[in-house]
């Protein structure tokens, strides 16, 4: 392995030992947050690697991960298979979906792209997730119901497991976390860049556009499915309403909002996606010195248009672009010190 595998790796086993004891000690709703803020994660993840990496416009990577929730919720409930095989189906199930979406995506470019996308989130959350043609995939009005699995010898469950399902969770984040580094960094990525940057110039220099374009909606389509393949084992249930049109878009701009260029915005992303709303509703009324306040949920959507206008004035690389590049700032003017104060002695 190269020096920065090695480097990637270990940060990942450290992120892992640090992130897995965090919500431990926390009641019940907290801890289906944290396992929700994966879940959202992976949506997020998902974006990076299609519009981050490849420049395509998605506005329906809660569709994806819908289907893969009623697959895997399918599998377990009605054809009474392990949920390690719900996770498999429930992946495919996105990823030929992922396929099918990418096809317009060969002509299309743009805000036209993003309107087709959205319309294919309306279509699936009005006339698939709540229709009674396809009782037979998402289980009617009450959906699939999950009581639990065995994950690789754990026991995962939506009440007293949960952790469980969590850590499961969490381990597959950071290895596909990695595996998108290492997509970045690979031929395939440097492909992806090209044709964000110009299909023209991509198809040039010997790209396969189409290839490579469907390539990256089938493996974005992957990872939001994987996360929502989870969902039915950390909920319990199944239902249409986490994975309304409305998810996506707001899936979308939290990306925008945290860096969609940058992997560990996908943690930040969820974070902020599960936790802040759980927190608004059980915080956000009481009193301050005598005077009552009531912050609701809707408020949570008025802070993210707020903040996204401001991100895209202020930090138009995101809040992780801006973190990585004073970073990187610092340990450039770190390095030089050190240079000149290596060369006066």
């Amino acid at each position: 392995m190269m020096p920065g595998h090695i480097v990637r790796f270990a940060i990942a086993i450290v992120a892992f030992a640090i992130l897995a004891r965090l919500p431990v000690g926390l009641d019940p709703a907290f801890q289906f947050d944290a396992a929700l803020a994966i879940i959202w994660g992976f949506g997020i993840l998902s974006l990076v690697l299609l519009t981050g990496y490849a420049g395509q416009v998605s506005l329906c990577q809660a569709t994806f991960a819908g289907v893969a929730a009623y697959g895997a919720g399918m599998t377990v409930a009605s054809m009474h298979g392990g949920y390690l095989l719900g996770i498999v189906i429930g992946v495919l199930a996105a990823t030929v979906l992922g396929v099918i979406v990418g096809l317009p995506a060969l002509r299309l470019h743009g805000i036209t792209l993003a309107i087709v996308t959205l319309g294919i989130a309306l279509v699936f959350d009005k006339y698939v997730f709540q229709d009674h043609i396809f009782d037979w995939f998402t289980g009617g009005t009450g959906g699939w119901r999950v009581e639990g699995a065995n994950l690789l010898g754990l026991r995962a469950d939506s009440s007293s497991h949960l952790l469980a399902a969590y850590e499961v969770l969490l381990a597959l984040f950071i290895l596909t976390a990695l595996l998108m580094v290492n997509i970045h960094q690979s031929g395939a990525g440097r492909r992806f860049r090209a044709i964000r940057d110009s299909e023209l110039a991509a198809a040039t220099m010997g790209v396969n556009i189409t290839r490579y374009k469907l390539l990256a909606f089938g493996l974005s389509a992957a990872i939001a499915g994987l996360g929502g393949s989870f969902y039915p084992l950390v909920a319990g249930s199944v239902s249409p309403q986490p994975f309304w049109v409305f998810t996506s878009l707001q899936l979308a701009a939290i990306a925008v909002l945290m860096g969609v260029r940058y992997v560990p915005a996908a943690a930040l992303g969820g974070f902020f996606m599960a936790f802040i709303p759980d927190i608004l509703t059980r915080y956000g009324h009481g009193s301050f010195h005598g005077r009552v306040y009531e912050i609701s949920y809707d408020w949570f959507s008025l802070a993210l248009g707020v903040l996204l206008v401001a991100q895209l004035i202020l930090l138009p690389d995101g809040v992780w672009g801006d973190i990585h590049a004073r970073a990187a700032k610092t340990w450039a003017v770190l390095r030089t010190r050190k240079q000149k104060q290596v060369s006066v002695a």
